[in-house]
């Protein structure tokens, strides 16, 4: 079949006008694709750059607050109110369980460690003592000398001491107890803010104190 050249030009004109829509259509989709990943690019947010510097213990403004006030200690009004808190704790107990224990009270113990925010050096302590007695009264001091008395009562199922110091500026004290043969751990409880300390004695003859 042959077409007149009128039909022919036609059809012509027709091939290329699809061609030229087509490829309009083409590069758009191209321009398109260009432009969103530019745009891709420049909205997308740098990467954060990870640090691996840790903060020093000793820089840490909240336990630096915490060591501050621990050596400033307890105001005298609150002082005041642990030893009222204290002592009628211990009156009941001592009237409730009156009894004494040898494995508190027999010879004298002496400090070997005491970890208060920092641990002790080996001989810090060497000669300090405290002797706890049978009528549930203890003294402490170093050498021959005595530095201070108080009261005392020893909850075997507890495993806890109550002690309240003969000194009226002085806070009371509560510590978890655990023994093992000569040895005594102490471990200071949340009831009078002690629960950052905690000591290691020796139990020694009480020449100790001679």
């Amino acid at each position: 079949m042959f077409f007149k050249p009128i039909e022919q030009l036609a059809i012509f004109v027709f091939i290329k006008s699809y061609y030229l829509k087509i490829t309009y259509l083409i590069s758009a989709i191209i321009l398109l694709s260009l432009s969103a990943c530019n745009s891709d690019k420049v909205d997308r947010p740098a990467r954060i750059a990870k640090t691996t510097q840790n903060i020093p213990t000793s820089d840490n403004p909240v336990i630096q607050q915490a060591r501050e006030q621990r050596k400033k200690g307890p105001s005298a009004t609150e002082i005041n109110k642990w030893r009222s808190q204290a002592l009628s704790i211990l009156n009941h107990r001592l009237k409730q369980f009156p009894t004494t224990y040898a494995i508190m009270e027999a010879n004298t113990w002496e400090y070997q460690f005491v970890h208060n925010g920092e641990m002790s050096k080996p001989g810090d302590y060497k000669g300090i003592w405290i002797d706890y007695k049978a009528d549930h009264s203890y003294e402490y001091g170093e050498g021959k000398t005595i530095k201070g008395s108080g009261k005392y009562n020893y909850h075997l199922e507890r495993e806890e001491v109550l002690m309240v110091d003969d000194d009226p500026s002085k806070k009371p004290q509560e510590w978890k107890v655990k023994h093992a043969d000569d040895i005594m751990i102490m471990m200071g409880t949340a009831s009078y803010k002690d629960n950052h300390i905690q000591q290691k004695l020796g139990r020694e003859p009480d020449s100790i104190k001679s």
